[in-house]
C-alpha cells in the first residue's frame, strides 16, 4: 500500500513528515551519498519502533481482549500503517543508496581505465612503439641471443608462477582416470 502525503499527514508528526517528504522521488534524485546514508539510519530506527511498538500493543491487546491474533477490530492500526510507511520510506532511501553507490563505482572504474591508459600512452615513446621503460624486467627478460635451453627454463618458471603446471596435471590425470573406467566397462 503506497501513502500519499495526505494520509501520512495523517499518521506523522512534524519531524517525521520532513523524512517522509525527503523520500519523495523528486527529492530523493538531490541527496548525496552521505545525506543517504543519515536517512536510511533514521527511517530504520523509526521502522524499527513503530514495528515493536505495534508487537507489544498486539500482545497487550491479545491478553486482554483473548483473541489469538491480538487484533480486535481498528485497534493498534495506526502504528501498523506508521511500521508499513517507514517500511516502504525505507526501501526508497536503500534503492537510491544503492543507485548512488553504483555510480560512484562505475565512475571510479572509468576512472581507473582512464588511468591506466594515460599511463600505458606515457610509457609508448613518440613513434607509438613500447619504449625502454615497457620491456620486462628481472629474471623473466631475455636476450634475443638466448639459448633455447634458457628460453625453455624462463617458460617453466613462468608456468610454475601460474599454477599452470598443477592445473594442467590435475586435468591430465583426471582425463587419465575417465579413461581407465571406459575400458573397465568394455571389458
Amino acid at each position: 500500500m503506497l501513502y500519499t502525503r495526505t494520509s501520512a499527514k495523517a499518521l506523522l508528526n512534524a519531524s517525521e513528515l520532513e523524512l517522509y517528504d525527503m523520500g519523495r522521488r523528486e527529492m530523493l534524485a538531490r541527496l548525496d551519498r552521505r545525506t543517504l546514508v543519515v536517512k536510511v539510519m533514521r527511517t530504520r530506527r523509526l521502522r524499527d519502533k513503530y514495528r515493536d511498538l505495534f508487537r507489544r500493543q498486539r500482545l497487550a491487546t491479545r491478553d486482554r481482549t483473548g483473541s489469538k491474533r491480538g487484533a480486535s477490530g481498528i485497534a493498534n492500526m495506526r502504528t501498523r500503517e506508521k511500521a508499513e510507511l517507514f517500511g516502504e520510506l525505507l526501501a526508497g532511501f536503500e534503492a537510491q543508496l544503492a543507485k548512488v553507490d553504483a555510480a560512484a563505482k562505475l565512475a571510479a572504474q572509468r576512472e581507473a581505465k582512464a588511468r591506466a591508459a594515460a599511463a600505458r600512452a606515457a610509457r609508448k615513446g613518440p613513434s607509438g612503439k613500447a619504449g625502454p621503460a615497457a620491456a620486462p624486467s628481472g629474471k623473466g627478460r631475455l636476450k634475443a641471443s638466448a639459448s633455447p635451453r634458457a628460453k625453455s627454463a624462463v617458460a617453466k618458471r613462468q608456468l610454475q608462477k601460474t599454477r599452470m603446471v598443477s592445473i594442467h596435471a590435475h586435468v591430465r590425470s583426471q582425463g587419465q582416470r575417465n579413461q581407465a573406467k571406459r575400458d573397465r566397462r568394455r571389458s
